[in-house]
């Protein structure tokens, strides 16, 4: 009888254990803001998968796009957790209302300026735990995949990245861009400043912005980025897709007769399984 219900126990607590793995659990991590020196809180919804014994696994850190945290991107942290692999959807973003951002050209550099810092202190963290095995990539989308192609020419502990619908030459996407709320800012700021258009814009935000995605592409490792470009976006606009495209070392690259929207769709859902099997051979 003892026995049977040691079994009984034994069962509930591996049902317990499996029920708590890839929970999506909030954690948080205090860092100093490098472009303000202020206290920061970086939070990130974490999905880890069991282990056993000496058993060891890697992580890719998702930045979501502008609108903040997506079902695409809960979606595939639960799938990469499936796997085997842990997943940390990372916000590093610092909200700062409109009517504040538009006299303030500089609160883009400072964003990737930040997003770098916040992974740094994630990573840290990692570094230090016993079931990590220290190996990390980087997924993003739209202008969570700006980030992390900044991220991944800046930072060499990432060892692979997946970039959707992302892009370099930040100026040039905000001088472009369809997107409401970066058209809403760029509008402010020609009335302003007194800026006859955008490529006027362009000039004026280009020396501004020197932590650019085009400024480090060439320093990831050849191969180690999987890119799905949209070649009908407006949003993060094809061309400046494409110009990062050049930049990177012999980049795995998938074209998608696609808006924006629809590309970050796709690839999210049809080619899901392609972005987790690259991290694992990765990694």
């Amino acid at each position: 009888m003892k026995k049977y219900f040691l079994v009984i126990m034994s069962l509930v607590f591996s049902y317990s254990q499996a029920f708590a793995a890839c929970d999506g659990l909030t954690a948080s991590f205090p860092m100093i803001d490098p472009t303000d020196q202020q206290p920061f809180t970086v939070t990130a919804k974490v999905y880890r998968p069991l282990v056993s014994g000496k058993a060891k696994f890697p992580v890719v850190f998702i930045l979501p796009p502008i609108v903040g945290e997506t079902l695409l991107d809960r979606k595939l942290a639960s799938k990469f957790c499936g796997m085997g692999m842990g997943a940390y959807i990372v916000n590093t973003v610092k909200d700062i209302p409109l009517e504040q951002e538009i006299p303030n050209l500089n609160v883009h550099d400072d964003s990737y300026v930040r997003a770098l810092a916040g992974i740094r202190t994630v990573m840290i963290s990692l570094e230090a735990d016993p079931e990590v095995n220290g190996n990390f990539g980087i997924l993003g989308m739209s202008l969570g995949g700006m980030l992390s192609a900044f991220i991944a020419g800046s930072e060499p502990k990432i060892k692979a990245s997946v970039i959707v619908v992302g892009a370099g030459n930040v100026p040039g996407v905000l001088s472009y861009s369809e997107q409401e709320r970066v058209k809403a800012q760029r509008d402010g700021r020609l009335k302003l400043f007194n800026l006859p258009d955008q490529e006027a814009y362009f000039n004026v935000l280009k020396p501004l912005v020197p932590n650019d995605p085009i400024n480090v592409a060439q320093n990831i490792r050849p191969g180690s980025m999987y890119m799905f470009i949209a070649n009908n976006d407006v949003t993060v606009p094809t061309r400046y897709q494409q110009e990062l495209r050049r930049k990177v070392p012999d980049p795995l690259v998938y074209e998608m007769n696609a808006n924006h929207f629809n590309g970050i769709v796709k690839a999210g859902t049809i080619h899901a399984g392609k972005i987790a099997r690259f991290f694992q051979n990765q990694l």
